[in-house]
């Protein structure tokens, strides 16, 4: 009874708590979207260089994130928001370090999820931005909508059961990589001693630390970022000095002081403004023009999407 009840109180303080593991995936899902915000405003600075980097975003922090979860998940175990709780992977049969399928498939979970899912919400925001859409694509948004649901649902139900310690695992694809999250063992981690090695391995090894370590704060710092920017953003919105007019060009003079659309030269019809620089045109000529392979504005060059649109209603 008293090995029993041993065991037990092991198992229990080695568990993580629903707020550390909740806390995890929150700081995972905000590196996506500061790093965006942060490549749209360098790009916004230097709209004809980096344009290629910032129409590629995606493919490019996919590459970055599949390097750095690799090294975190060799050297570490874990993640890197989990190694930033002090969390690490141990398989769920052996309760000992993953074998080298159950490596891979974390990993490509981990980086391959997250980028198919960014994917197709950017797939599906351009279709709602349609006039009609097709039965095809109705249908997809439909299953998307109902996969996602699901989705929720069944995370809800893992919450449910790790909380009341029916399942050792929060996260339906920790269960299907075949992995638990458990808190490190320092002491097998310091079991050889920094005398024992060698300079060269020392200095690896604080390089090493010293990277991981200005990672994790570089990511609280973002973290402190994206709150700042929600909380203050609207706030201080009107409190942004008056920018200065673009640069004059062609297009900029002939449609100055005129109603004519930017793209067309005629008369503007549905007038719709781009709030990355202003500008009116047609609705349906911006709108073409977006979609297109052109993604910035026709008379700044400034990078915008369809969401930068928005209608501009002079009759009421």
């Amino acid at each position: 009874m008293a090995e029993k009840a041993a065991h037990h109180t092991k198992t229990i303080i080695n568990r993580p708590s629903i707020f550390e593991v909740i806390a995890q995936e929150n700081l995972s899902s905000t590196i996506y979207p500061a790093l965006k915000k942060f490549f749209n405003y360098i790009t916004h600075k230097n709209p004809g260089q980096l344009e290629c980097l910032n129409k590629n975003f995606d493919e490019v922090f996919l590459a970055l994130n599949t390097v750095c979860q690799y090294q975190y998940l060799k050297k570490y175990g874990g993640t890197f928001s989990e190694n930033f709780y002090d969390l690490t992977r141990v398989s769920s049969l052996t309760n000992y370090k993953p074998d080298n399928y159950q490596f891979y498939l974390s990993l490509a979970l981990v980086v391959c999820v997250p980028y198919l899912r960014n994917k197709c919400d950017m797939y599906i925001d351009r279709l709602q931005m349609k006039y009609k859409l097709q039965l095809k694509h109705k249908v997809f948004i439909t299953i998307n909508k109902m996969v996602h649901t699901c989705w929720e649902a069944l995370r809800l139900i893992y919450y449910i059961k790790y909380i009341n310690g029916s399942s050792q695992s929060h996260s339906p694809l920790l269960t299907m990589a075949g992995v638990v999250l458990t808190y490190k063992n320092i002491e097998s981690s310091n079991n050889e001693s920094l005398s024992q090695l060698s300079i060269k391995e020392s200095i690896k090894n604080n390089l090493l630390y010293g990277l991981s370590h200005s990672l994790e704060l570089g990511a609280f710092f973002i973290q402190f970022l994206n709150w700042w920017h929600s909380e203050n953003l609207q706030s201080k919105f009107i409190a942004y000095p008056i920018p200065n007019p673009p640069k004059e060009n062609d297009i900029y003079k002939s449609v100055r002081n005129t109603n004519k659309c930017p793209i067309c030269e005629n008369e503007r019809k549905m007038p719709t403004a781009l709030t990355v620089s202003g500008f009116v045109y047609c609705y349906k000529c911006l709108h073409k023009h977006l979609v297109g392979v052109y993604s910035r504005c026709p008379v700044t060059k400034l990078p915008a999407s369809m969401q930068d649109m928005i209608r501009i209603y002079t009759d009421i």
